[in-house]
Order: structure tokens, then C-alpha cells, then sequence
């Protein structure tokens, strides 16, 4: 998943590299050239319903959209394709009850989700991958949750039409699309450097169990 900080990084290394000027809105400093505007600028919710044939995909926090079927828990039946909703690549997709603790992705196929979630499709000025990263950032989570509402602060929603008012920043869409391939970057080393943690973790528990078990002898007393 994306490094929530990692979207403050590249700010910061943006204003190191290339000093400019900055203004104050909604959602901190920003460059001057860049715009504050409301999420309703920049996407449409998609309410088209689903297809038969397509497969059921679900939101994760950490790992994107995956087939609903690969999730390790138990699952309702799967829902209808008339009660569904079509989601296409490069749509975003969110869990109204779970927005605010990161419960969102890009669509990377065509698929159908439960009507629990919301799906929008991004105007040409906005580049979902760039926007993900912002909803995914301290900010954007903080402006998402400002704007979602419920009866108690574990049962909070974010309908489409309150998420069309959450303020966002915007750059040109060239910048847009240059932030999130740095940051995608990044989430690949980390990713990586993950699995090279977890192969020496392994790696060691099986060292560990052959030595405790005798199965490797060391020297004594050398």
C-alpha cells in the first residue's frame, strides 16, 4: 500500500528542488500555480449497474481492488449483477463506511462491487493515481473524515455527494501524473525491501530450528 508520509516527501523534496512560491488553503501550502478545488471538479459518481460475467472485486486498505473470492474472510453470496456496480480501469473506488481510514483504490479491470461502495470516474484534469495518493496521505484522510458523518465515530459515511465537497489540491495534470510515478516508484522499492525482509525473517526461523533441534552442530569451546 502507499506510504501515507511518502505524499509530504515528495512536497518537501519538490520545494527543495525546484524553490517557488507558496499560498495557504484548505488543505495547507501549496504551490501558487497549483489550484484548491472541491472533489465534484474533478469526478462523477459512476451509478451504472453491474454485468453478468464480470468478476466480484472488493476494496482493501493495503492491497488495492482484489477478487472478492481471495479475501480471507468469510463472504456474503455474490450479489446480483443488477444490484452491483460497474467499475472500469481507472475509475476510483471507495468503501463509504471505511473512506476515512483509507479504504480506497484505483479500478485496474473491469468488475463489478457491492453498492456498499461509491465509484467515480475521474474528469480528464485528474489523474486517479495522483489522487489516490492524496486520499491516502495525512491530509486528504484528515479532510475525508471532516466530511464524513455518523451516529458514532466507528459507524462514520462518506456519500458521494458530501465527498464532492472535500477540498483536494491540484496541480496541472502533467505534475499530477509525475508525482504519483515517483511515488509509485517508491511504493515499489518498499514493496521489495518488504519481501526481502520477510525471505531473511524465514530464512533465519529456519536456521533457528535446526540449530535448537541439533541438526546443526556448532563447535564448543573454540
Amino acid at each position: 500500500g502507499y506510504c501515507r508520509s511518502l505524499f509530504v516527501f515528495f512536497l518537501n523534496l519538490f520545494e527543495y528542488l525546484f524553490p517557488m512560491s507558496y499560498k495557504k488553503t484548505e488543505v495547507g501550502w501549496i504551490p501558487t500555480h497549483w489550484k484548491c478545488v472541491r472533489l465534484g471538479t474533478l469526478f462523477e459518481e459512476r451509478r451504472a449497474a453491474g454485468e453478468n460475467g464480470l468478476p466480484t472485486y472488493s476494496v482493501t486498505m493495503d492491497r488495492g481492488m482484489v477478487p472478492r473470492d481471495t479475501l480471507d474472510r468469510r463472504m456474503a453470496p455474490d450479489i446480483d449483477a443488477e444490484a452491483s456496480l460497474l467499475v472500469e480501469p481507472g475509475d476510483i473506488v471507495y468503501n463509504m463506511m471505511r473512506m476515512w481510514q483509507g479504504a480506497v483504490a484505483v479500478g485496474n479491470t473491469r468488475c463489478v462491487v457491492s453498492p456498499a461502495y461509491v465509484v467515480c470516474r475521474p474528469k480528464p484534469h485528474a489523474d486517479p493515481h495522483f489522487m489516490l495518493c492524496y486520499f491516502k496521505s495525512y491530509v486528504g484522510l484528515h479532510n475525508l473524515w471532516s466530511y464524513s458523518y455518523g451516529i458514532t465515530g466507528d459507524r462514520l459515511r462518506l456519500y458521494y455527494s458530501d465527498f464532492a465537497k472535500v477540498p483536494a489540491p491540484l496541480p496541472p495534470i502533467h505534475e499530477q501524473q509525475e508525482i504519483s510515478s515517483i511515488l509509485s516508484t517508491c511504493d515499489d522499492v518498499i514493496e521489495r525491501a518488504r519481501d526481502f525482509i520477510a525471505a531473511k525473517q524465514q530464512q533465519k526461523r529456519g536456521l533457528m530450528q535446526q540449530l535448537l533441534t541439533g541438526a546443526i552442530r556448532v563447535g564448543v569451546g573454540r
